[in-house]
């Protein structure tokens, strides 16, 4: 992914757009400890994404009503529940960060804590792509600070986000063609033509290579 060379990480605070469940949460609970412990798209192209999320606070009651009941949630799921603690599944609109990490082949490094409706992530690639999604950020008018910038302290010369031929041909061609532009350029139906593909088998590849050049864990 980077040539060989040290990847650089970059730690960015960026503030949740107001349509976004997570900024009424914190509207309405600013003290709420929140972590999101996984996130890739779920539809893509509806443009939803699919989250595990930890949340801290003594009216977990009230926060799961906000949550099931807010307009950017599609489907929630309860996972854990406690006193003062609840872990969920929950499926949403999916903001451009994700997709713009994917066009610029960026990785984000999980779980991203989340303080008075700011995400903190943690992205790791070369210099050069970090720039690149910094300058797109900038762009769409995204409200983030860069809070750091160093060498990250991980080694990406192994297999785990390396993709096979035929998927680097296909994301090749979804970047090419605008697919995760936003607004987006061509439909999963129509990428799916262009590559001689089922529109199904396409989505499940997809998903795949989303997870490959995205999620980073150690």
């Amino acid at each position: 992914m980077n040539g060989g060379t040290q990847p650089s990480l970059a730690r960015i605070k960026i503030k949740f757009p107001k349509d976004i469940w997570i900024a009424t949460i914190y509207n309405q609970f600013p003290d709420v400890k929140m972590e999101i412990q996984y996130f890739l798209p779920y539809d893509l192209e509806k443009s939803i994404g699919n989250s595990i999320v930890e949340i801290l606070y003594h009216k977990i009651d009230a926060i799961i009503e906000v949550i099931k009941n807010h307009p950017s949630v599609f489907e929630f799921n309860l996972m854990e529940r406690e006193d003062t603690r609840v872990k969920f599944n929950v499926k949403t609109k999916d903001p451009y960060l994700l997709y713009a990490v994917i066009k610029c082949g960026v990785l984000v490094n999980f779980p991203v804590n989340v303080r008075d409706g700011n995400a903190y992530w943690r992205l790791i690639a070369s210099r050069e792509r970090i720039d690149k999604l910094l300058s797109l950020f900038e762009q769409k008018g995204l409200d983030f600070e860069l809070l750091r910038l160093g060498r990250a302290p991980y080694n990406l010369n192994d297999d785990s986000n390396k993709l096979t031929l035929e998927e680097s041909t296909v994301l090749d061609k979804a970047i090419e063609t605008g697919f995760f532009e936003i607004p987006r350029k061509i439909s999963l139906e129509e990428l799916a033509n262009d590559l001689g593909k089922s529109k199904s088998a396409l989505s499940v590849m997809m998903r795949k290579i989303i997870k490959k050049k995205v999620v980073f864990n150690k």
